[in-house]
This record gives C-alpha cells, sequence and structure tokens, in this order.
C-alpha cells in the first residue's frame, strides 16, 4: 500500500505515478511530465536529480522544494529493479501551519513513514500508549487482590488431593492385604490336595498322572511364593508389618538361605561361596525376614548369572559405623546405571518384553528394601553390565552381645520440652523404627526433638515450630524428602537452615540430587548415631541464629 505523498519517476527523471494528496497540491505534475518541472532539489547546490545522483542515495533522506508553493518534500528514495524505477515516499513540511487547509491537506493525507510522522500523530499515539498503560495497570491491581485468593483456593485444593491420596493408598493396601489372604485359603487346598495324591492317599497314580500333580504342587508353591510377597508389601505399605526381633546367629541364617538356591545353582554349574567375618557372628534381627532378604538376593543372582559364573554370599562387620554389610556379588548379566534406578519399584522388570528371558513380578528387590527398612537398615548397589552386580544390605550392629539389647522401643509422640531445653531438632521419616531409633538417641543427648511421617508434615513442622536443625529421610509418601527440601529451600525464612538427607536407597546420584535439591549433607542409612550427633553439633554452631 503506498502512501498518499508519492510518486515515481523512470530513469530519465520523468514522472510515471503521483499520489492523490500529491496530485491536489501540485495540480500540473501529471504522468509524463519532468520532475524538475515541479520541485528542485533543496540546499544541494548545483547537484542535479539524475540516476546516478539516486543511486548514491539510496535509501537516504531527500528534500525537496516546491517551485509553486511553500511547501517542501521529505522524501525517501527506493530503488524498483525491472524495469529501473525510483519511487519516492515521504510526507510535507510546510512552513506556515495554515497552509494546510489552502492545500486542502487532511491528517489521514500525512504518510506513517518511520523518518518523516507528523506531530500531531507522534502526541496522538502517545495518548493512546498511556490509556493503554493505565489499562494494563488497572488489571494487575485487580489481579493483585485475587493472587491470596487464588493461593488460597489452591493450596486448599491441594491440600484436599493430597488427603484423598493418603485414603487411596491406605485402600489400596487394605484391599492387597485381603485379596492375599483370600487366595490363600484356596491355594493352600491345593498344595494338600497335591501332595495327598503324590502321597497316593487316593490311590495309586501312573507315571504320567505323577508329574502332572508335582507340576500343580510345584506352580501352586510358586503362586503362594508370589502371594506371600504381595501380602508382606500391603502389610509394610499399612504399617502392620511387626518384626520378631532376637539375637541371630550370622552363619545359621546365611548356610539356611544358601541352601535354599544351591540346587538351581548346580543345574547351572555357577559355584556358590560363602565368606563369613569372625568378628560378626550374632546379630539382633528378625530371623525369618533376614532370610528372606537373603534368599531372594540369592535367588536372583543365580538367575541373571550364567553358568560357570559365581556367587558369592559374605558378611563384613563396620565399628565405625556399627553395621553388619551382607553382601552378594555375582557374576552375571550386569546392570546399567539407568536401571539401577528402576530396580526397588515394585512390580517393575528392567526387562519388560513380553517375551522376556528372565520372568518374575518385579516384587523381590522392591520387599529386601522394606524389609532392610523396617531393621533401620539400607540396600545398596554396584553394578554394570557384563561385569556382574553387588547387593548389599546393611542392618544395625553390636560387636558385643552384651549390647545386643533391643533397641528399638516405641516413642510415641514427642512434645516439645520433653527432653530439655536443647537445640529443636525436626525427624522427618515415614518408619516409625527409624523415628523411634534416632529419636531417643538424641533425647538422651539433650535435644529436643518433633517428628514428621511425610514431606508435607515436615514442611507444616518447620512452618510451625522453626527447628535448628533438619534430619530428612528422602524415600517418604505424599511428598518425598527432595521435594521437602526444594520447598523449604524457596522460603526465604528457611533457605539457610540446616538439613540433613537421610535415605536407605545408597542409589547412583542419590547424593547429588540431594545436595543439588539443597541438602547440607548426605547420610546413608544405617547412620551411625554417635558420628550423627558430632555432625548436627557441628552444623549448629557453624549456622548463622535465625
Amino acid at each position: 500500500m503506498l502512501f498518499p505523498f508519492h510518486f515515481m519517476l523512470d530513469e530519465c527523471m520523468n514522472v510515471l505515478a503521483i499520489g492523490s494528496a500529491l496530485s491536489r497540491i501540485s495540480p500540473k505534475m501529471v504522468q509524463g511530465s519532468p520532475l524538475a518541472s515541479h520541485f528542485r532539489l533543496s540546499r544541494r547546490g548545483q547537484e542535479v536529480l539524475d540516476a546516478k545522483f539516486l543511486l548514491r542515495q539510496t535509501a537516504s533522506l531527500i528534500i525537496f522544494e516546491s517551485l509553486t508553493s511553500s511547501l517542501f518534500l521529505r522524501m525517501q528514495v527506493l530503488l524498483i529493479e525491472n524495469p529501473k524505477r525510483y519511487l519516492f515516499v515521504g510526507s510535507p513540511w510546510l512552513r506556515k501551519v495554515n497552509e494546510l487547509k489552502t492545500l486542502g491537506i487532511v491528517l489521514q493525507d500525512f504518510a506513517l513513514h518511520d523518518s518523516t510522522v507528523d506531530l500531531l500523530q507522534v502526541q496522538k499515539t502517545q495518548e493512546i500508549n498511556l490509556d493503554e498503560a493505565r489499562e494494563a495497570v488497572e488489571k494487575l491491581e485487580k489481579q493483585k487482590e485475587g493472587l491470596e485468593q487464588v493461593v488460597e483456593e489452591r493450596t486448599h485444593a491441594l491440600t484436599l488431593a493430597n488427603k484423598e491420596l493418603s485414603r487411596a493408598m491406605q485402600s489400596k493396601d487394605d484391599f492387597l492385604s485381603t485379596m492375599s489372604h483370600e487366595l490363600r485359603t484356596p491355594l493352600n487346598a491345593i498344595l494338600g490336595l497335591s501332595e495327598s495324591l503324590v502321597e497316593n492317599i487316593y490311590g495309586e497314580l501312573n507315571r504320567k498322572q505323577a508329574r502332572s500333580i508335582e507340576t500343580i504342587a510345584e506352580s501352586g508353591q510358586h503362586l503362594l511364593s508370589l502371594v506371600n510377597d504381595l501380602l508382606d508389601i500391603a502389610k509394610i505399605g499399612a504399617g502392620k508389618m511387626d518384626l520378631d526381633l532376637s539375637i541371630t546367629s550370622v552363619e545359621d541364617v546365611c548356610k539356611a538361605s544358601l541352601r535354599f538356591i544351591t540346587g538351581i545353582a548346580t543345574k547351572k554349574k555357577i559355584s556358590i561361596e560363602l565368606i563369613l567375618d569372625p568378628n560378626a557372628t550374632t546379630i539382633y534381627a528378625d530371623q525369618r525376614r533376614l532370610k528372606q532378604m537373603l534368599v531372594n538376593l540369592l535367588s536372583n543372582a543365580v538367575k541373571f548369572t550364567e553358568g560357570g559364573g559365581s556367587v558369592v554370599l559374605k558378611t563384613k562387620s563396620d565399628r565405625e559405623r556399627n553395621t553388619l554389610d551382607i553382601s552378594v556379588v555375582d557374576s552375571g548379566i550386569g546392570i546399567s546405571a539407568i536401571d539401577i534406578e528402576k530396580l526397588f519399584r515394585p512390580f517393575t522388570q528392567l526387562d519388560s518384553k513380553v517375551s522376556r528371558q528372565y520372568p518374575g513380578t518385579g516384587l523381590g528387590l522392591s520387599l529386601v528394601l522394606r524389609l532392610a527398612e523396617l531393621h533401620g537398615g539400607s540396600v545398596k548397589v554396584e553394578s554394570d553390565i557384563g561385569t556382574g552386580s553387588r547387593f548389599t544390605v546393611s542392618l544395625p550392629w553390636s560387636q558385643s552381645t552384651t549390647d545386643l539389647s533391643p533397641p528399638f522401643k516405641n516413642l510415641g509422640e514427642t512434645n516439645l520440652g520433653d527432653a530439655s531445653e536443647g537445640p529443636l531438632i525436626l525427624i522427618a521419616d515415614d518408619n516409625e523404627i527409624n523415628l523411634s531409633t534416632i529419636g531417643d538417641y538424641l533425647l538422651a543427648h539433650g535435644f529436643r526433638i518433633i517428628q514428621a511421617r511425610n514431606g508435607l508434615e515436615a514442611i507444616k513442622a518447620v512452618r510451625d515450630h522453626n527447628p535448628e536443625l533438619v534430619l530428612m529421610d528422602i524415600q517418604m509418601p505424599l511428598m518425598n524428602g527432595i521435594d521437602a527440601i526444594k520447598a523449604l529451600r524457596t522460603d526465604r525464612f528457611f533457605e539457610s537452615i540446616p538439613i540433613l538427607a537421610l535415605t536407605s536407597r545408597a542409589m547412583v546420584g542419590d547424593q547429588e540430587r540431594c545436595i543439588e535439591a539443597g541438602a547440607d549433607e548426605y547420610h546413608s542409612k544405617p547412620v551411625n548415631l554417635k558420628q550423627l550427633v558430632q555432625t548436627i553439633l557441628s552444623r549448629l554452631k557453624s549456622t548463622k541464629p535465625r
């Protein structure tokens, strides 16, 4: 679209076209007439308006002086090729304001050109911009007024959603627990009848019938073990798993666990080795659950180790950490660093293809981790593709059997001021045993404590009670520890509060994620309580008062 004030010339400087507004000012300026008859270059001396001059002036502003009036034209030249044309676009510049009316020029005739915008248009534009700015300010003020209400509504909605999620998780655990019990009843009948048939209680069976009954019995036993794992997962999730803790022989548990997988290992020609630490002969634990953990780890080791490989069960005590490390080391296929992150998720298989080579439900390792956590311990994995794997269960342990009195007494609800006037510590952990163990120890050393069982409770407790230090578990329901740490660090009132991350999942990258989220330190469970107290005191001493 051409502006009203424009004209076009050919190479000979003759007029080819002229705008409507300009034609009113210069009615004699018609097509074919030379430009020099109507306008001349202003203040250009003896320069001639020709093609050579225009080529030097392309895209620059040129001022023409009218030969018939006091009008000046401020024009910008644009070169048009094929055929060559010169287009001039601009606006008038009058020496006298009343010449507007004389020439019959109105505001709409002025060209909105970058270099020649009329003062009236600038003023009008400024007025429009001011109106828009006022509207924007009013809009922002209205948004500001409603911001608190929106935040309050969303916070309320999030609280309701979290409560609903908690109820849903509880319902899921209750359902799994009920269904597992219901499944056990028909399974017991299947296994019992299979055993009776194999022993010919109901009459003689031929060889083919006997093999079929044995297959039914083996399948029933496998299904029963899966149901038992499912029931245990549900119990732990619902907080209904009780440990039968007692002084347990480490050697007896290890040998009993190895007997369970010896037959399968022999068939695959896998060598089995047991290496015991002579300084760690007993441990205070649930013997049946400890065996369950080791059998799961050993079964996986044999399953994922090719024929001719090896599986080693090794125990090693750590006096500094007061832990017993029980490791299962294999020469199997190994696990990539990415897949290690998925290992302890229930119902998750690393090889999830329909025709996967290694069958399983994905419950075993999840159960191992949760049972270790119930004992106040942790599980660590070291592996790489093609180099085998090492799974280590670390459990609380004392060198002397005289020190093996039950460390897990019920702490219950600890109120502020129960212990002393010492520093106030928040312990955030969903495991009651961990809360009890660490809480008792800190109380005995003059600290006051408060408890939280998930990340949301931890944030609320920090804001309500302003503790001097936080011990934050990472794996918690509703909101995990990493998200809780991030939320606290975004609050300027608590951005400097010392936070120690505690986790039973000593996985690759966990420490980096905790530190990146804002934790001051990272410790894997089970922690050395004496060192933990020293760390707390050191952190409190170096922290500025809030």
